[in-house]
């Protein structure tokens, strides 16, 4: 148990205690304090709880050496980290609220007040001010760099809108909360040194806790950390980062690890082997950041300093996350995923008098499923990805997710069996209200017929491993439904669908690719993700990717294998664009040339 000692009464309980952890920085205390002790509030109503976690420079000698009007309370405990600490202070802690706050953190007069009134009665309420960098930090690149990031953070929020997830559980500094409500949620977790703010901020926002965001309690921070104490201390926060994603899963999305898979190409690889390398690459750019840090006045070599900078915490940072997960591929595994989905609609012989760029022709669709097999690709399903979003767990190596749009009958003699004779999963979007019927909605703009899979054969197949997902009910444009018709043809089509396979329906396409905010909204409710079918907006998925904002790639007719590695890596083909440039610009041509009255050139015909 910590030793303490204090001044002032300590029976009766009062209104507000401010917590605050410290290790060897009574320099900087000695510029914070005095603003600690300068509040508007009645000295009656709080008390100061420092908790020094291992000190040695001084500090219990200068605090308990202060004069206050309020209660000081000094504890002493050996170094076990600001969880520990933080925990500490909780367990003697007599206010009604706790007032979490850092030992750098220079306070207005006003903000005990503030934050106290915020908290009208004790609800499970999270009330969070900003921080800023104070004016008098020392200017190194590191200060520069954290100034970016909280301005970034803080100076355009609306306080309307509070704070989004996972903002309102990032941090705990400069937040105000009940202490019952504290001690209800366990406290901080003490296996972790850092982003224990972090984490109990997201225990807190599972259990319902409310987040308001407070501009007017605005605080500064004294950055008094060196560039190298900044670099030093990316392991530590990968090490959090990590902790906390695989405690509380949904976070995962916004991770700093879940951008690691997005880098392509040469980039890639030129990544991999500097996170990879035995020794680190750090030192060889240090002379360049202590030349940009020895001149940083407000001049373009700051700002390449302090891009240097991010860029060496950004090695510093995945270097320690190889390290933590234990090998740079089981790390990618568990996070740096990337899911290109490829869109086809019907497979089988082209049929006249139908859309022909929705066919792709057997053969076709056999060469591509074959050459995807030579490459290592294995074919998932929906339900495979979201069980990795939620674990990390589960995926292959390389995954590729094939889609079929509108559940041709087709389907079930050319595309099937080659899936199943190459192990691969897929997803077919199903009209649910026309199984065993037809293409209703483009014979009604002119086409020819194509029948689509029955009821039998969606049951027979769903039990064979193809994962059936809603298209909705008609394959209606949903921007034009009303309220009740989008019930109908999106939450309806789930229950249809779910009642012919017997197992729950988790993914959704939108028909035509069209929707607005209100299909979105319906979708949402209804579907753990959602595709889109939108050619404009092609990309390959990653774990920060929203999961009911799925982007898909389509193959066409023309696409040769080339086409099918451009989608795979870039999630679009830039063959296809140029095809598709190309014959516009014929067909401008013709009608050109029809206009004038003239033959059209025989060369004028090579791309059309």
């Amino acid at each position: 148990m910590p030793n303490g000692d204090g001044i002032g009464g300590w029976e009766a309980a009062i209104r507000l205690s401010v917590i605050i952890p410290t290790f060897n920085r009574v320099d900087v205390l000695r510029r914070t304090l005095p603003r600690l002790l300068a509040q508007d509030f009645p000295a009656s109503d709080y008390e100061l709880i420092y908790v020094l976690d291992g000190s040695t420079d001084g500090t219990a000698v200068m605090l308990r050496t202060e004069k206050t009007a309020g209660g000081l309370l000094v504890l002493e405990q050996p170094n076990r980290g600001p969880s520990a600490a933080r925990n500490a202070g909780m367990q003697v802690a007599r206010g009604e609220l706790v007032l979490f706050l850092d030992d750098d953190i220079l306070c207005p007069p006003h903000l005990f007040r503030l934050h106290s009134a915020a908290h009208p009665d004790l609800s499970d309420l999270v009330v969070h001010g900003p921080i800023y960098i104070a004016p008098e930090s020392p200017p190194t690149l590191a200060r520069y760099t954290a100034e970016a990031q909280y301005e970034g953070c803080y100076r355009h929020r609306d306080p309307a809108v509070g704070l989004p997830f996972p903002m309102n559980a990032s941090s705990l500094v400069n937040s105000s909360m009940p202490r019952q409500m504290l001690l209800s949620a366990g406290g901080f977790d003490e296996r972790t040194r850092s982003a224990e703010d972090l984490d109990l901020g997201l225990s807190l926002w599972k259990k319902g806790a409310g987040f308001r965001f407070l501009p007017e309690a605005e605080t500064l921070e004294l950055y008094v950390k060196t560039s190298r104490e900044f670099l030093h201390g990316q392991k530590k926060t990968a090490f959090g980062e990590l902790h906390v994603s695989r405690k509380h899963p949904e976070y995962r999305p916004y991770s700093g690890l879940a951008a690691i898979g997005r880098p392509a190409g040469w980039k890639r690889m030129a990544r991999d082997a500097i996170v990879r390398v035995p020794v680190t690459p750090i030192p060889l750019l240090a002379p360049a950041i202590w030349l940009a840090e020895r001149f940083s006045g407000p001049n373009p070599l700051r700002n390449a300093g302090t891009r240097l900078l991010r860029f060496a915490a950004d090695v510093a940072f995945q270097r320690a996350a190889n390290d933590c997960a234990g090998s740079w591929p089981a790390l990618l595994q568990e996070f740096g995923v990337r899911l290109p989905v490829l869109m086809y609609h019907h497979v089988g012989p082209a049929k006249p008098g139908t859309y022909r760029e929705l066919t792709v022709t057997p053969e076709k669709f056999e060469r591509q499923m074959h050459w995807l097999k030579r490459r290592d690709y294995t074919g998932i399903r929906a339900v495979d990805w979201i069980h990795w979003l939620r674990t990390g767990k589960g995926l292959p190596a390389k995954p590729v997710l094939l889609t079929f749009d509108d559940g041709y009958a087709d389907l079930a003699e050319h595309a099937f069996p080659v899936l199943r004779r190459h192990g691969f999963g897929a997803v077919v979007f199903a009209v649910t209200s026309l199984a065993g019927g037809t293409n209703a909605w483009d014979e009604a703009k002119g086409s020819a017929t194509h029948r689509l899979l029955t009821a039998e054969q969606i049951r027979y197949w769903a039990a064979q491993g193809i994962e059936f997902g809603s298209h909705t009910r008609t394959h209606a444009d949903l921007t034009t439904l009303s309220a009740a018709q989008l019930e109908d043809e999106v939450a309806g089509s789930r229950r249809e669908l779910a009642g012919l396979i017997g197992s729950d329906v988790t993914s959704f396409a939108y028909p035509y690719g069209a929707y607005n905010a209100a299909v979105q909204a319906y979708a949402q409710e209804a579907y753990d993700v959602v595709f889109r079918a939108d050619e404009t907006t092609p990309g390959v998925n990653f774990l920060f990717t929203a999961p009911h904002d799925l982007q898909r790639t389509m193959v066409h007719p023309q696409d040769g294998l080339a086409d099918l590695g451009c989608r795979l890596r870039l999630g679009y083909s830039p063959i296809q664009n140029f095809r598709a440039r190309t014959r516009l610009r014929s067909r401008l041509k013709r009608a050109a040339y029809a206009l004038a009255g003239r033959k059209v050139p025989e060369a004028s015909n090579e791309f059309f």
